[in-house]
């Protein structure tokens, strides 16, 4: 997915009260996706990074990835992403700007996920 300021990556976000990684997973992935159906298969690993936020706070997040398929071909974008495609690994590995995203799809991409 494409964010409003143009890079690429994952569905993402913080988890909710009360809320188990997968359940965070499936309720990110429909709200940014409209996804409604995820068959989640199996945990690629995570990434931690820092940010500087609008208001000048430096702040850190931890993000865990995972390996899910849907049927789901046709994707209802949320506000926070201004597009998406479709595409096999190795135009995803160059979409990426992020190291540690790359990172990422080439460890499942080496487990034999994808």
């Amino acid at each position: 997915m494409k964010n409003r300021r143009g890079s690429w990556g994952f569905p993402q976000g913080h988890k909710e009260l009360g809320e188990s990684e997968l359940e965070t997973l499936v309720r990110e992935v429909r709200e940014e996706t409209g996804i409604r159906f995820l068959d989640v298969m199996s945990y690629i690993g995570t990434i931690r990074y820092s940010y500087m936020k609008l208001n000048g706070i430096r702040s850190h997040k931890e993000v865990k990835f995972y390996f899910a398929t849907t049927p789901t071909r046709d994707i209802v974008i949320s506000y926070e992403h201004a597009s998406y495609k479709w595409v096999s690994f190795l135009t995803a590995l160059n979409f990426l700007a992020h190291r540690q995203l790359k990172s990422i799809l080439i460890k499942g991409h080496r487990t034999g996920l994808y």
